[in-house]
């Protein structure tokens, strides 16, 4: 009798939606997470990025600042491999093409496409990648694909030091990772495939050999494409605002990209003109 009174009474619990299953410790950190990148409306910091180009691991590093919200405004001041070199750029402004300072011959600034070869040769990403709307895009879209099997993918690995952060590690597997035919539409380039489908746009360069760059495919032309972002992804979110200051990527062949924020502010004012060529310190 007992028994089945409990029964009746967790039946219904359940049937009036008062009775919550509990979520793992993963999902609430994967939550808190996605939470925290949506209200990063401006940062600035220093990143390195390490990435597997034409299989070898190319080094950069960048001190930048941007406004992600309303409209999409980014600065950054290269350290590495081009050290001096600038890049602003304004969604709309400037025939909606980066100002660059090369800080190299021939010495003068230039436009350029911001997914153009000029700007992304060397380098798996465009400006648009910038802070962590990307990312949080990416994760809600596994998320509405894997989310029922969150567990499965998803695991805590408790919490490790970051220099001086203390950092939860969130460790990402997808065991089932593979490669799935695409049929290039018209007018796309690699990058429009990597913002509909979640997936690197150099990931599909390296696993399509015929490929020499991101716009190096024509409609109706069928390319291999990873089923997910990653096989393997390790995030390490500062405790404080929970942000993953590091990330390090794994596809079938081992280490893809690794980038790390240093000196990451969050939601910093900026000037009216911290935007524009007249900013003082600038070297356009």
């Amino acid at each position: 009798m007992i028994r089945l009174t409990r029964f009746l009474l967790l039946l219904s619990l359940c049937l009036s939606g008062t009775y919550v299953q509990a979520q793992s410790e993963a999902r609430v950190i994967m939550d808190d997470m996605l939470k925290s990148m949506s209200r990063v409306l401006t940062a600035s910091a220093r990143v390195k990025r390490l990435e597997r180009i034409d299989g070898k691991m190319v080094e950069g590093e960048m001190r930048f600042k941007g406004q992600f919200s309303p409209t999409f405004k980014a600065y950054t001041y290269i350290l590495k491999p081009d050290e001096g070199a600038e890049v602003l750029y304004v969604t709309g402004w400037n025939d909606n093409t980066a100002y660059v300072h090369p800080n190299k011959f021939p010495w003068v600034n230039v436009s350029l496409d911001i997914e153009g070869s000029n700007m992304t040769n060397g380098q798996h990403h465009t400006l648009q990648s910038l802070g962590f709307a990307y990312t949080e895009k990416i994760l809600r879209h596994n998320l509405a694909k894997y989310g029922h099997e969150f567990d499965k993918h998803v695991t805590y690995q408790g919490t490790q030091k970051w220099y001086d952060r203390t950092c939860h590690v969130l460790k990402i597997v997808y065991n089932d990772y593979h490669f799935e035919n695409y049929t290039v539409k018209a007018g796309e380039n690699l990058f429009d495939i990597d913002y509909k489908l979640f997936v690197p746009a150099a990931k599909i360069i390296d696993a399509n050999p015929g490929i020499s760059d991101f716009h190096d495919v024509k409609a109706g032309q069928v390319i291999k494409v990873p089923s997910v972002y990653a096989k393997e992804t390790v995030m390490l979110i500062d405790t404080e605002n929970m942000l993953p200051v590091v990330q390090i990527v794994h596809d079938e062949k081992g280490l893809f990209e690794k980038y790390e924020y240093h000196d990451l502010k969050v939601n910093p004012r900026f000037s009216t003109t911290e935007f524009t060529t007249d900013f003082s310190g600038y070297g356009f």
